[in-house]
């Protein structure tokens, strides 16, 4: 068996459906019996919202990190919110019909669980150095909270290090390659333009790499809504029937869409569970990295804002969805790019507005899995890789729009998948840990962390 069938095998299986209802059971483990966001759901929500968005000037501890926590979630963001919440989510739609926005919606909810423990984790566990600055991520939570299963972490590090390359560099470089393709723009000069971008802001570490995200989230946003917000309008009439047909088809497709060949239960399962958990990354443990470098006197203040990253992620795909079921044009079926295509047929703007937004979106998230594949291979290797690794780094971007390494892409596109096996092990095992320091945090007491 040669390596790349062998790829080919591992990829069927990290992301298949037995793989993804693995993630919902593991939200839904910590969710329902160690967070316990049931048992108080109005007082989560108050404390959430109190402790994030309410407080986004007022916060920042001495207690280790370079960056606040809203910086420290606007890395996140800017890896979490890419491409997949705009083509991916067009695609889920053809692939498992209205129903697969349902549970895409189940996916996300229970998603909430696995980010809020992250993100918890990945402060308790991170390793404090003299200057202040701190290391963190499920390498740190795997090895120092499971010393027995020490070899969790260097696993996650080895997959992250790598599929960074591939999945968060090359294949986001050639999405803003062929973005900006059809408006002139030659692929070299694009790929030069994303190397130095890429190699100047990571070179400054993650203060710098926090300074970009505060930019460019904000960005992204604002390209996203002037990407949707006229075609929200001119089909706000057929919202509401698009937000029924959502539910009509979740548990019985065939019989809600009269029939269609293609949309079975299944399908609509598998493709809305797949843009749930890997659009917003709940559970892969990536985002972890990032949450790991705040400023918080309590891992619990990083979960919430956690569950914050995942509410923006859901605005996102969900407005996205209900675009599309709202026009009407998935009944056409074809691939995501020729639905892209006739959605913003409709727009003032035309593609121009489309490719300046997957554009954006791709540029964001290259540059937080940057920082992911540097902190992971500085976890196996030590501070001495991380030069050589940013210069790996940015001269993969400039060749990510010229094309090619697509074998690469794809080993890397299996290790992105195979990084949550280590990390929902972790998650599972550690769920005590999490209740523990969710109980600590209400009762008001102080937050001891581990021995460094």
């Amino acid at each position: 068996m040669d390596i790349l069938t062998l790829n080919e095998y591992l990829n069927r299986i990290v992301y298949g459906l037995p793989m993804k209802l693995v993630f919902l059971l593991v939200g839904a483990y910590l969710v329902v019996f160690r967070i316990r966001w049931f048992s108080a759901p109005l007082r989560m929500m108050r404390v959430s919202f109190s402790e994030t968005l309410g407080a986004i000037r007022e916060r920042t501890y001495g207690f280790g990190g370079q960056i606040t926590p809203f910086q420290a979630t606007m890395v996140a963001l800017s890896a979490t919110v890419g491409t997949g919440h705009l083509l991916g989510m067009l695609a889920a739609v053809l692939v498992g019909g209205p129903g697969a926005v349902f549970w895409m919606w189940l996916g996300y909810f229970f998603g909430t669980g696995s980010k809020f423990a992250e993100a918890t984790l990945a402060v308790h566990y991170r390793r404090r150095y003299a200057d202040g600055s701190v290391a963190g991520g499920p390498m740190y939570y795997l090895s120092r909270g499971l010393p027995r299963f020490r070899f969790l972490g260097a696993l996650f590090a080895l997959f992250a290090a790598v599929a960074a390359f591939g999945i968060g560099n090359l294949a986001q470089a050639g999405a803003v390659g062929g973005a900006l393709a059809p408006l002139g723009l030659p692929p070299a000069l694009v790929g030069l333009g994303l190397a130095l971008l890429v190699g100047v802001v990571l070179g400054g570490g993650i203060a710098r790499v926090a300074r970009f995200a505060q930019v460019v989230v904000p960005l992204k946003l604002l390209f996203f809504l002037a990407a949707f917000l006229p075609l929200l309008v001119l089909y706000a009439g057929r919202i509401p029937g698009a937000l029924a047909l959502v539910f009509q088809a979740a548990f019985t497709p065939e019989a809600a869409l009269g029939g269609a060949a293609g949309y079975s239960l299944l399908a609509a399962l598998n493709a809305g569970l797949g843009r749930g958990i890997f659009a917003n990354e709940a559970g892969l443990g990536s985002a972890a990295i990032a949450h790991a470098q705040a400023q918080v006197d309590h891992p619990v203040r990083q979960g919430f804002w956690g569950v914050t990253e995942m509410f923006v992620s859901f605005l996102v795909t969900s407005l996205t969805a209900l675009t599309f079921l709202a026009s009407g044009l998935w009944q056409r079926g074809g691939s995501a790019s020729e639905a892209a295509s006739a959605l913003f047929s409709a727009h003032p703007l035309g593609g121009l507005i489309l490719a300046l937004t997957v554009a954006v979106f791709a540029l964001g998230t290259m540059v937080s899995w940057g920082f992911y594949g540097e902190e992971a291979a500085a976890y196996l290797f030590g501070e001495g890789i991380r030069w050589p690794y940013r210069l790996a780094f940015a001269v993969l971007a400039f060749v990510g729009p010229l094309g090619g390494l697509e074998a690469f892409l794809a080993v890397s596109d299996t290790l992105n998948g195979l990084m949550a096996i280590p990390n929902l092990i972790g998650l599972v095992l550690l769920g005590g840990v999490v209740a523990r320091l969710v109980q600590g945090f209400f009762r008001g007491e102080p937050w001891i962390p581990p021995r460094d």
